[in-house]
């Protein structure tokens, strides 16, 4: 459970990793791998899911199956959450 946790944390502080993060990481590795601006946010959430697995190692928390679960849904928290408050309000999103 503690590494679900870990995960959920790291999901959800992924976009906000880029820049001090993901970027400077990006322009170090620029030799060996070239990244897209697009390609960004999906290079910072790695990064985080990264540290998240290295955590949970460090700990002996979680399985794989939990830290992907909650690096998802911390990802994606905000959008699950106001998807689900439309439907219990009854509107369609």
């Amino acid at each position: 459970m503690f590494g679900f946790v870990i995960a959920l944390v790291a999901g959800f502080l992924a976009p906000h990793a880029e820049a001090p993060l993901a970027r400077p990481l990006a322009e170090t590795l620029r030799g060996a791998i070239k990244l897209e601006d697009g390609e960004m946010k999906l290079f910072s959430f790695m990064v985080v899911m990264v540290i998240a697995g290295a955590l949970c190692a460090m700990f002996d928390a979680g399985s794989p199956l939990g830290v992907i679960l909650g690096g998802v849904i911390g990802y994606f928290g905000l959008r699950l959450s106001a998807f689900a408050k439309s439907r219990i309000d009854g509107k369609r999103p």
